[in-house]
């Protein structure tokens, strides 16, 4: 995602409107990974604290309102999708305006590779683009940063289609509460990193970095 500056004023219109442009602005960072295993051997699920030689210390919502600049107020987002699995190939092809195989390589269950987000908006939207056009263009870059520096999969390179359904409707989209649900999701990853055997973590690390 880091190559890719988006210049079209439309998608950025809609980003605005869903209240995310705080993590379009925001710069992306390399992750330092051993950092990032040394806090994570000092995380208290029971807490949901680190665990350090002068005290307890933790990650709260006003970190990810000015790290992000995401919005910590609105509705609440509750997952996965309501939609069937029989029903995605449908909801995929209307709502990104393809409909990936599912080769395990491009996607796993519903976690899509986001290299195949990026090459849905390789080329430019043409200036006489449909509404629809723009808006599916819009998801799949919406999408693609979701997963790149919210709610990033173990693998690094995965997000989940359940996403896609806060992104339904970008007319006029609910005002949802990214923040808190950047929160909860590393709170979980954090939690799940801790026990004992676990090699991976998801989330957004760039906050536990900062």
């Amino acid at each position: 995602m880091t190559h890719i500056q988006m210049q079209d004023n439309r998608v950025i219109d809609i980003i605005k409107l869903v209240r995310l442009e705080g993590l379009f602005r925001a710069p992306s960072r390399e992750i330092d990974h051993c950092l990032i295993s040394a806090l994570v051997e000092r995380w208290r699920p029971e807490t949901h604290t680190f665990h350090l030689p002068h005290g307890e210390m933790s990650i709260t919502l006003q970190d990810v309102e000015v790290i992000f600049k995401l919005p910590i107020d609105g509705e609440v987002l509750v997952g996965p999708t309501a939609v069937v699995d029989g029903d995605w190939s449908q909801l995929r092809m209307e709502l990104l305006g393809f409909s990936p195989v599912n080769d395990n390589k491009t996607l796993m269950g519903q976690r899509i590779l986001i290299s195949r987000l990026i090459d849905a908006i390789a080329e430019p939207l043409p200036h006489d683009a449909t509404e629809i056009q723009i808006h599916q263009y819009a998801r799949c870059y919406i999408l693609a940063l979701l997963g790149d520096k919210l709610f990033m999969d173990k693998s690094g390179d995965r997000v989940h289609l359940m996403f896609l359904e806060f992104l339904w409707n970008l007319c006029d989209p609910p005002q949802y509460s990214w923040g808190s649900g950047c929160l909860a999701w590393l709170y979980r990853e954090l939690c799940r990193a801790s026990e004992k055997g676990a090699s991976q973590i998801g989330g957004a690390c760039t906050l536990v970095q900062y």
